[in-house]
């Protein structure tokens, strides 16, 4: 099944979205827990606690917690530790987004598959110039995202968060051929990344799902029509 993440990134206490993962691009979109309302239909949001992403350590834990206690969200920015994933478990987080601590540390990931299980993890394989990003996009690591993916699957990971890099917070349409390169079997794909039209939701349908931002906030679609589109339409 088709899902629509919709996301809310949290920069100091309020909800904005960036371009290309660029701090000095942030537009304040709104206030979080408002947000959270406006999104109910949705089966689970996306949240990133975008100063824990450029920290290398959690920052917003207490938002995201009342945020969870609220609506199903999956949940990242910052995670480098087994600690850090178990606290936004404990929090009411229903999946943990990790991204650098996974890249850099594969063994870490071993770790936490075996403590929490493949369905509360969800390892975020962003691409930047043909390389995984690491440390808020601000880095890349040696890895290929084919050859990255490829090692998740063989170590047992269910759920992969793929974003282009240079197609986030564009609204210039999906990178489907990034996409189509993480995309091995055993691996569940959520898109992240350009989203900026109705047909570009139905363009990454073949995967498990996308997260929507900026279009959203936007009013290139309301969340209905994402829904609807998810539904087939």
């Amino acid at each position: 099944m088709f899902h629509i993440f919709p996301a809310i990134d949290l920069l100091e206490g309020r909800a904005v979205r960036l371009v290309k993962g660029k701090r000095e691009t942030a537009e304040t979109v709104g206030e979080p827990l408002a947000l959270v309302e406006r999104f109910t239909r949705a089966p689970l949001l996306h949240v990133v606690d975008l100063d824990g992403a450029f920290a290398g350590g959690p920052r917003q834990h207490a938002l995201i917690g009342q945020i969870a206690q609220r609506h199903a969200v999956q949940a990242g920015g910052g995670v480098r530790t087994l600690d850090d994933i178990d606290r936004l478990l404990q929090a009411g987080v229903q999946r943990v987004v990790v991204g650098t601590a996974f890249v850099e540390n594969p063994d870490l990931l071993d770790a936490s598959l075996a403590r929490f299980g493949a369905e509360r993890l969800v390892v975020a394989v962003d691409v930047k110039d043909g390389r995984v990003a690491v440390a808020g996009w601000a880095g890349t690591a040696a890895h290929t995202p084919r050859a990255f993916a490829a090692l998740l699957a063989e170590r047992g990971a269910r759920h992969v968060l793929c974003t282009a890099v240079h197609r986030d917070g564009t609204l210039e349409g999906p990178d489907t051929a990034v996409l189509d390169e993480v995309s091995v079997p055993g691996l569940s794909i959520i898109a992240s990344g350009g989203i900026g039209s109705l047909d570009d939701v139905r363009a990454v349908r073949r995967f498990a799902g996308v997260v929507v931002g900026k279009a959203l906030y936007a009013g290139r679609f309301t969340l209905d029509e994402a829904l609807a589109v998810a539904e087939g339409g």
